[in-house]
């Protein structure tokens, strides 16, 4: 098994590092403000030292001045302080001071006792004074040396706080930064791979998502999309063959139609040759054997076209004349054609479209019936076609255009909606445009539709070329 083989797991170890980075941030920031608070401590000691010093040569001027006794008590106690201090300090190791500075502290209190028992009997000698002045100045000194180093070691603290401060962040940042990078990646690229999946499956290059190794999460979410697609196109298949099988219906009134012509010529051709075969001429009964199997052909053609209709196949593209289609479709609608409706084909015989035959025809059959439903009492229906160059890719434009009613602005936008009919119950069941825009947009092309209540509807359909569409592409 795998480690981190979900999502949910490479998530949960990005917060973890990012944690613990957060963690380690912290600790090392404690760590620097107790090392911080330890020299400020110290300072704190050196501080107290230094101003016992100062403040027992304070009284020590003060006695030699007024002689005051109380003065010089005052002074032996500013160094009982001092000398505890140092010795704390010299304890903590922090700060280097030498045997021969220690005594010297320890030399000045003495003389400081000395100058006290010497002042009970009488005057202190001028040598004590001098002693005591010189041991003074060098223990204010030492007060003074120590003060500055103390000073210097907070400051190096604090630079060394600030940098190591600024060091862990960047770190931190960088870390976190990298572990977001690869997290990220594992999430959204396998997310985006998905998305290029789908756009290859819109746009018909694929039936199924490809979904890359990536965690439980995205292999359930690739299996759903994948199930999702499979019923989508169940669906859209059930749909497309429900439009033609009321297509069929529509068309095999057309072909009884189509079908009695032939057949009452081949009758009457085989009624002649059986009351005549013996006196028709030879030549005329070749033409009359002749006309038999044209319309044996002919009516061979039309089963062959309803077969080719209702059968259910791949997707068969191959260059047609659209022209010829379009008749053929006319041909197939003409007796649904009101004798009032005026059908205006303006497409040259040469231009070509490459599209499956049964597919297509069913698309203009579909948008042919829309328009002649939405056309009343004297109307035209217009029919163009020529070659073009579209965002799709260059190939063969057609264009049905009916002066009808028109379709209501509020509904333009679900006409291709499956089901969606604007048509009263019964008079349809709103899958004819929604097949026809699907099987145009399995050609690669675009079915667009301008209409108003005043010049009616316009359906224009672009099918690009199979080697323009791949370019495309």
């Amino acid at each position: 098994m795998k480690l981190f083989s979900s999502l949910h797991a490479k998530i949960l170890l990005g917060y973890c590092i990012v944690g613990g980075l957060f963690i380690i941030l912290l600790s090392s920031a404690l760590i620097q403000f107790r090392s911080l608070e330890k020299e400020l401590e110290e300072q704190q000691k050196i501080v107290v030292s230094y101003d016992a010093v100062r403040h027992a040569r304070r009284f020590e001027k003060n006695f030699l001045l007024y002689r005051r006794i109380s003065d010089l008590r005052e002074a032996l106690g500013q160094m009982d302080a001092a000398v505890a201090a140092l010795d704390d300090i010299q304890g903590s190791g922090r700060l280097n001071i030498s045997e021969q500075e220690l005594t010297s502290v320890h030399a000045y209190r003495e003389l400081l006792v000395a100058l006290l028992d010497a002042s009970r009997g009488k005057r202190a000698s001028q040598d004590l004074q001098d002693k005591l002045y010189a041991t003074g100045s060098l223990v204010l000194q030492l007060g003074e040396k120590l003060d500055a180093t103390a000073k210097a070691n907070v400051a190096a603290a604090l630079s060394r706080h600030d940098s190591d401060l600024v060091r862990a962040i960047c770190a931190a940042l960088a870390l976190a930064l990298i572990a977001g990078v690869l997290v990220t990646r594992s999430v959204i690229k396998p997310l985006r791979e998905i998305e290029l999946s789908l756009l290859r499956v819109a746009k018909g290059e694929t039936g199924r998502v490809d979904g890359p190794e990536a965690g439980r999460e995205v292999e359930s979410l690739t299996k759903s999309i994948n199930d999702t697609i499979q019923e989508i196109e169940v669906r859209q298949e059930s749909q497309a063959r429900s439009s033609r099988l009321m297509a069929l219906g529509t068309m095999l009134s057309g072909v009884a139609h189509e079908l009695n012509n032939p057949l009452s010529n081949i009758s009457s051709s085989c009624q002649i040759l059986q009351e005549e075969l013996d006196e028709l001429p030879m030549m005329q009964a070749r033409q009359l054997l002749g006309q038999i199997d044209h319309q044996v052909l002919r009516a061979q053609r039309i089963v062959s076209t309803l077969l080719d209709f209702s059968g259910n196949r791949g997707l068969q593209r191959r260059a047609e004349n659209i022209r010829g289609l379009v008749d053929e479709t006319l041909l197939l609608l003409q007796h649904q054609l009101p004798k009032a409706v005026y059908v205006d084909v303006e497409i040259d015989t040469n231009i070509q479209i490459d599209v499956d035959r049964m597919r297509f025809q069913q698309v203009l059959m579909n948008i042919i019936k829309n328009s002649i439903d939405a056309i009343t009492a004297n109307g035209t229906l217009r029919i163009r076609a020529w070659r073009d160059d579209a965002p799709e890719g260059k190939g063969a434009t057609l264009e049905i255009e009916d002066n009808g009613h028109g379709i209501p602005t509020e509904y333009q936008h679900r006409i291709f909606d499956p089901f969606f009919t604007t048509k009263p119950v019964g008079k349809g069941v709103g899958l004819g445009l929604a097949v026809a825009h699907e099987i145009v947009t399995q050609h690669g092309g675009a079915l667009v539709v301008e209409s108003s209540a005043i010049s009616g509807t316009h359906f224009r359909i672009h099918i690009p070329d199979v080697e323009n569409l791949e370019t495309h592409d």
